[in-house]
């Protein structure tokens, strides 16, 4: 689905940090059919059919540690969302900055300790394409704080949470004003943060590729109630990632 304005609260954006940006054109391009295109800062923007759709960095000599991919949701208002996580018991990691004409970004910690950003577009809207083969279609948060998580991003983004579909253990997620449910809330008690789903024809096929690529499996694939067949991976650098077939 091509999108040209992501709603207020809607996931827009996604980043890779990573300590092998040339492995990760290779991997990504090859098992989702990214084209990569360089700016002169190093940043990369993958792009699906001429669209952006999300981007990948270096890592800096020491961060290895830090590597993965990074979710940020739509902010008509980035001063606004920063007093909003404050004073739902967040803190904010790096504060509202201007990245170039692009827009201006921040970066925050929930409660529980997962950490997400959020992305004030100027000429850069975010990502092209949605909940399609190749594109970000799904974004699951687990957390060992079910309810307090639903709280929070329902006080910061206006969120709503319904019942878990049958058979399932996911909260699914919506946000205001949209048509489709984008991702889902469940118990974990190991930490807690976000994990990216990228849509796939075929999840059992491209789970195959990815380990062929270099890749492993982690988990799956299976079927997920009210979401479709899923399988969590890594890529050669070690970064946790998902793929999704929607039913």
């Amino acid at each position: 689905m091509k999108i040209t304005r992501h709603p207020a609260g809607a996931p827009c954006w996604a980043d890779l940090d990573t300590p092998d940006v040339a492995s990760a054109r290779t991997f990504y391009s090859t098992l989702l059919g990214w084209e990569a295109l360089e700016l002169p800062s190093g940043y990369v923007n993958f792009a699906l059919r001429g669209e952006k759709i999300v981007g990948a960095v270096k890592l800096r000599e020491g961060q290895e540690h830090s590597a993965g991919w990074s979710v940020y949701f739509m902010s008509d208002d980035l001063n606004a969302t920063t007093k909003a996580v404050e004073e739902a018991g967040g803190r904010v990691v790096s504060p509202p900055a201007k990245v170039s004409v692009a827009g201006s970004a921040a970066v925050y910690e929930a409660p529980d300790g997962a950490v997400f950003g959020a992305w004030e577009p100027d000429k850069h809207p975010g990502s092209g394409l949605v909940r399609e083969p190749g594109a970000l279609s799904w974004f699951g948060l687990s957390t060992p704080d079910v309810d307090g998580a639903k709280a929070f991003y329902a006080q910061v983004f206006g969120w709503t949470a319904a019942v878990p579909p049958a058979g399932g253990a996911v909260a699914h997620l919506t946000f205001v004003g949209g048509v489709a449910e984008f991702g889902g809330i469940t118990s974990g008690s190991v930490g807690a943060g976000w994990t990216l789903y990228f849509g796939v024809a075929d999840v059992d096929a491209a789970s195959a590729a990815a380990v062929a690529l270099g890749g492993a499996v982690v988990s799956g694939p299976i079927g997920a109630p009210g979401l479709g067949r899923v399988a969590v991976l890594k890529d050669p650098a070690g970064v946790t990632f998902a793929l999704v077939q929607h039913a």
